[in-house]
């Protein structure tokens, strides 16, 4: 028997087997495949209802699957902007996998940062598993993850926020299919057997939003994703950010400081902050500098404010165990601990081994925040460059002082900082997007391609943006020039040239250690993004009324327009400007697409009515294609 429900937006229709099909406006938005019990170690497909209880606007089926004892549920009701379903079974259930066909909706977008940043998202297979927030993961999941994902035909799906370890998977092997599965939580560490602990079985919650087209669905979606009612200081956004990793790595003192600042001036960049990246503290965990690299830290700091700079300095949540921090923080409890005697747990990170902080014991964070204040009021410096915050940093049977899913540490750490820093950066987070603070790129290779190198720049401002983090930060210049991979003059332009038409940009590689053609370009293109200053306080004006990005796909504003919806190498800021960037080495031609409107070449002056596709701009070293709507 078919059955019909109906929202405000649009109408579900659930066929004699229980497979759903939404509408908008009477027109597919997306389609159902089906639904998967796992138990046993075995998957048991749905096949077919043994029940339903359906009202106009309500509805609960019981499904059965391949195996007689295993069954699956769903209740669906309508909500104003679409429907919400839970899916749940019985205890003995370990895992449900809820699949939607990627027909008739494509092209999808959202799901967070990925090593390989292909956009759309589908243009790729994806395995996420698990999703949550991951510095470096194997099958290329990265730090920001949010579980939203948004079709051109003007669906999204959001998951709920549950307890149960989530994976997804899209078009892997080619099978046109979105499946998300939600895995049972585990039980608690060091349970053993006890018969009072049982696991009430995996359930994924989930609302569907049906909308006109891709951005009406984003902007019906804002009120469950969230967005912040508070931008980053307007000085992030007209000046770019200065920082020493790149360039100095471990090896930064106070000389090199004042000098890297000297430079800056002296070469007529503009600045707005110097970040002082590893290695400055005394210890991991230790918020009081090296005295033999930073002798006065607080004349370096005055001397930095007189030239016009603000200074943060770089801090992970990690502990050093040779540093007599680490041994404060262990006997207070302030440490995630070890399941077997209830020690620090010693967790592997990028220079080494060490402990972690408990972000969910409030004692905890009120030390590490008393600790930062400290250091603030002794040395003057204006904020923290906040690193790490993964949930792979978290080990799966760790005890922390509250038991969450290990994936919500990200945005307990976003909560922190953006509660207390202004002057601040995070790189990530997990269902954030209400935080008020610069969320950076993930640590990019100096290289051009999409395997994290400059055109992923693009790829993944975009796809921050359609997840509803608009304030974001590109990761420095010409990457961050790991082992042999150092940037060369091109890459160093081209780099600088699409950073500067991003909401921020960011430096550490010197310019002008490439001469004089290559210094010359990348200080026009930073005094450039100087000049969008005005607009960009507009912008943020408008993200902060309605949630609209700063950073925005071709087809923002046209949102039928097929080419637009699958272009990848361009982006407009806000709706007056069309960034064609060259993420190709050696090219200095390349063809642009203008969705509808009339353009203006900025360089040429010449008038374009899109749609539009032009061939062979020119594209010298020191120019960018760029073109600005026009009224």
């Amino acid at each position: 028997m078919r059955h019909e429900l109906h929202s405000p937006t649009g109408t579900v229709v659930i066929d004699n087997a229980g497979r759903m099909v939404f509408f908008h406006d009477g027109r597919e938005a997306l389609r159902g495949y089906g639904a998967v019990a796992h138990a046993y170690g075995v998957d048991f497909p749905i096949t077919g209802v043994a029940g339903a209880d359906v009202t106009a606007h309500h509805a609960r089926i019981h499904y059965t699957t391949t195996r007689t004892e295993v069954t699956l549920r769903v209740e669906i009701e309508a909500t104003p902007t679409g429907f919400r379903l839970v899916w749940s079974g019985p205890p003995h259930l370990h895992a449900v996998r809820v699949e939607w066909q990627l027909e008739p909706g494509r092209p999808w977008y959202g799901m967070g940062e990925r090593i390989f940043q292909h956009w759309p998202l589908d243009s790729a297979p994806v395995v996420s598993d698990p999703f949550e927030p991951i510095d470096h993961g194997r099958d290329g999941t990265l730090n920001i993850a949010t579980p939203f994902w948004l079709n051109a035909a003007g669906a999204a799906i959001l998951l709920e926020e549950g307890d149960g370890e989530l994976a997804v998977t899209m078009d892997r092997a080619g099978d046109g299919l979105l499946r998300i599965t939600s895995r049972e939580a585990p039980p608690p560490p060091n349970l053993g057997f006890d018969e009072r602990y049982a696991a009430p079985g995996p359930n994924l919650a989930s609302h569907i939003i049906l909308a006109a087209n891709a951005p009406a669905a984003f902007h019906a979606a804002l009120p469950l994703l969230g967005r912040p009612t508070a931008a980053p200081p307007r000085d992030l956004f007209a000046r770019p950010i200065w920082t020493t990793w790149a360039h100095y790595k471990m090896h930064i003192t106070q000389r090199d400081v004042t000098e890297f600042a000297t430079q800056i001036v002296a070469r007529g960049y503009p600045y707005s902050v110097l970040e002082i990246d590893d290695r400055w503290q005394r210890g991991y965990g230790a918020y009081v500098f090296d005295q033999r690299k930073f002798p006065d830290p607080r004349a370096m700091v005055d001397e930095l404010h007189a030239a016009g700079f603000k200074v943060t300095l770089w801090t992970p949540i990690f502990f050093d165990p040779a540093d007599p921090a680490f041994a404060v923080a262990a006997r207070r409890g302030y440490l995630i601990r070890h399941p077997a005697d209830g020690s620090p747990y010693l967790v592997r990170w990028w220079q080494g081994y060490g402990g972690v902080l408990d972000l969910t014991n409030p004692e905890a964070v009120a030390w590490w925040l008393s600790e930062l204040r400290a250091l603030q009021a002794e040395t003057g410096v204006d904020g923290f460059k906040f690193d790490a915050g993964e949930a792979n940093f978290i080990p799966p049977d760790a005890i922390c002082y509250a038991r969450e899913p290990r994936r919500r540490y990200a945005d307990r750490y976003t909560e922190f900082v953006a509660d207390h820093f202004a002057y601040t950066e995070v790189r990530a987070g997990w269902r954030s997007q209400r935080r008020g603070i610069l969320f950076r790129e993930w640590d990019k290779w100096s290289r051009w391609g999409i395997d994290n190198g400059l055109h992923s720049v693009l790829t993944q401002a975009l796809t921050l943006s359609v997840c509803g983090f608009p304030f974001v930060l590109p990761d420095m210049i010409g990457g961050n020039a790991y082992q042999d991979e150092v940037p060369d003059g091109e890459l160093m332009v081209r780099w600088t040239q699409l950073s500067a038409l991003l909401p921020t940009m960011q430096f550490s590689v010197h310019p002008w250690q490439y001469g004089a053609e290559v210094d010359a370009i990348c200080r026009r293109y930073a005094h450039l993004h100087t000049e969008l200053d005005s607009y960009l306080a507009e912008l943020i004006d408008e993200n902060l009324r309605d949630g609209t990005p700063l950073v925005r796909p071709l087809f923002w504003h046209d949102p039928n327009d097929e080419q637009a919806l699958r272009c990848n190498d361009q982006f407009l800021l806000g709706a007056r400007y069309l960034v064609a960037p060259v993420v190709q080495p050696g090219q200095r031609q390349r063809d642009v697409y203008l969705p509808a409107g009339v353009w203006r070449d900025y360089w040429s002056g010449a008038i374009h009515q899109g749609p539009a596709q032009l061939t062979d701009v020119p594209a010298p070293l020191e120019q960018m294609p760029l073109f600005e709507r026009q009224e």
